[in-house]
C-alpha cells in the first residue's frame, strides 16, 4: 500500500506499508525557497507485535554565519550539515498509555564556504561535533479526532532527554545536557464541533551544556523576507536580547505559542507556556449538510489567549519578561543604549490575546493569527502570523 501524505510544515511525505499495516516505511523531504537549506527523512517502523520498534535517518543542511577569531572576530558564511541516526522502541500498557524510548547519534559538521577570503577559510578546520542523544517519555492519550484540528479528550506526556557529547571535539564546560519537560492538552466539546482547547507545557534544562529556549511567536511560522523592517526594527526575532553568557548552550529551541510578540522576547534554559483556544469550525458546526470542498469544510475561527515566560537558573529566577530596544542617546550621539520595558502580561508571565482563522489550502493546513500583547485593549497594531501545522 502506497500513501502520499499531505505536506505538513512544508515537509512532503511518501509512505508504504503492508496490507495489515504492520510494517511501515516513510520518507520525506523539505526543499527551502533558496534550494540550499533542505531536509531529508527516512523511517522504518515494525508494528507486528505489542513491542514496537523502528529506525530513522534524518539529514539537514543549514546556511549559517560563523564567528572566526577571538581578538578581532569576523563573520564568515558557511553551512552546518546535520546527520541523525536513530532507533526507537515503544511499549503500550493499554489503549491509552505507553512508554517510549529513542536513542541515536547526532553529528553536526560546520563548514566554511571556500569562495570567501580563501587563505583564511582553507586554514580553518571544519568543526565536527557528535552527540549521543536519548529521549524517554510516558504518553497518555484518550483523545478523539472528530474533525480536522478538532479533538475531544486529553493528551499528555512527560519526558526526559539526555544528550552527551562524544568524539574528539569537546568543550571546556563538559559533555552532558539534560532536559525534562511536560506537555498536557485538554479538549472540551462545547457545541457539536465547537470546542475549547487548553495547553500547559514546560521545559527545564540543566547539566554542563544546556538548551536555550526562545520565547515568542508560533510554531511553523512562515517568515517572508529579512528580519529587519524598513524602520530598522526587528520583524521576526528580537536581536536586542542576547542570551546570558554564564552558560554553555549546545542546542536551541522555541517556547511557543506566545502570540502578540515576536521570537526572543525572553530566553533561558527554562520555559513555561500556557495556551487557550476557542475553536469554531464555522460551516460544519452551523450546518448539517455534507461539504465536499476542503477549504470550506475545515474553515475555523478561533479566539486565543497565551501566557509564557523563559528564564535562567532555578525557579527563583522566574519573572515577567522585559522587551529590549536599542535607541540612540540623541540625534548627535547615536550610541547603542538599551531600553528594557516590562512586557504586558499577568504576574511572572508575558501575555497575548487575539483572533485567528484556519483551513486547508493546497493540501496544507494554513493558520493565520493576529495577536496583541496584554498591555492594553487592542492597543497598537497586532503581530500577525502565517504558519503551517495542526493543533497548537
Amino acid at each position: 500500500m502506497l500513501n502520499s501524505g499531505s505536506p505538513l510544515n512544508g515537509l512532503v511525505r511518501l509512505g508504504t506499508s503492508d496490507l495489515m499495516e504492520d510494517i511501515k516505511i516513510t520518507g520525506g523531504y523539505k526543499l527551502s525557497t533558496n534550494l540550499k537549506d533542505n531536509e531529508w527523512l527516512l523511517n522504518y517502523q515494525n508494528l507486528k507485535r505489542r513491542f514496537d520498534w523502528g529506525l530513522t535517518y534524518y539529514r539537514n543542511t543549514q546556511e549559517n554565519f560563523f564567528e572566526i577569531g577571538s581578538t578581532n572576530p569576523i563573520l564568515l558564511a558557511g553551512k552546518t550539515f546535520t546527520n541523525l541516526y536513530q532507533g526507537n522502541v515503544s511499549y503500550p500498557f493499554d489503549v491509552n498509555k505507553s512508554i517510549r524510548f529513542t536513542t541515536g547519534i547526532r553529528s553536526d559538521n560546520q563548514v566554511l564556504n571556500a569562495s570567501q577570503q580563501l587563505p583564511l577559510t582553507l586554514a580553518v578546520e571544519n568543526i565536527n561535533t557528535k552527540y549521543a542523544v536519548s529521549h524517554l517519555e510516558f504518553v497518555y492519550d484518550n483523545s478523539l479526532n472528530v474533525a480536522m484540528n478538532i479533538y475531544n479528550g486529553v493528551r499528555a506526556k512527560a519526558y526526559a532527554d539526555w544528550n552527551r557529547q562524544i568524539g574528539k571535539k569537546q568543550t571546556a564546560f563538559g559533555k552532558n545536557t539534560f532536559n525534562v519537560g511536560f506537555d498536557a492538552r485538554y479538549y472540551y466539546p462545547i457545541y457539536r464541533n465547537f470546542i475549547w482547547a487548553g495547553r500547559a507545557a514546560g521545559d527545564f534544562s540543566f547539566g554542563n551544556q544546556k538548551l536555550i529556549y526562545y520565547l515568542g511567536g508560533v510554531d511553523g511560522w512562515l517568515m517572508f523576507g529579512s528580519n529587519i523592517k524598513k524602520d530598522g526594527s526587528d520583524k521576526y526575532f528580537n536581536s536586542n536580547n542576547p542570551p546570558a553568557n554564564d552558560n554553555e548552550y549546545a542546542f536551541q529551541s522555541l517556547a511557543v505559542n506566545m502570540r502578540g510578540f515576536i521570537q526572543n522576547i525572553a530566553n533561558g534554559n527554562n520555559a513555561l507556556v500556557m495556551n487557550s483556544e476557542f475553536r469554531l469550525p464555522v460551516f460544519t458546526t452551523l450546518f448539517d449538510k455534507t461539504i465536499n470542498n476542503a477549504f470550506i469544510r475545515n474553515f475555523q475561527l478561533i479566539q486565543f489567549t497565551d501566557l509564557g515566560t523563559a528564564w535562567n537558573g532555578g525557579y527563583k529566577g522566574i519573572r515577567r519578561p522585559q522587551i529590549a530596544y536599542n535607541t540612540p542617546l540623541s540625534p548627535f550621539l547615536p550610541g547603542p543604549v538599551t531600553v528594557r520595558i516590562k512586557a504586558g502580561g499577568v504576574g511572572p508571565f508575558a501575555g497575548g490575546y487575539g483572533f485567528g482563522a484556519r483551513s486547508t489550502l493546497f493540501g496544507y493546513f494554513v493558520k493565520f493569527d493576529a495577536g496583541w500583547p496584554m498591555s492594553g485593549l487592542f492597543k497598537g497594531k497586532p503581530v500577525t502570523y502565517f504558519s503551517l501545522g495542526l493543533d497548537f
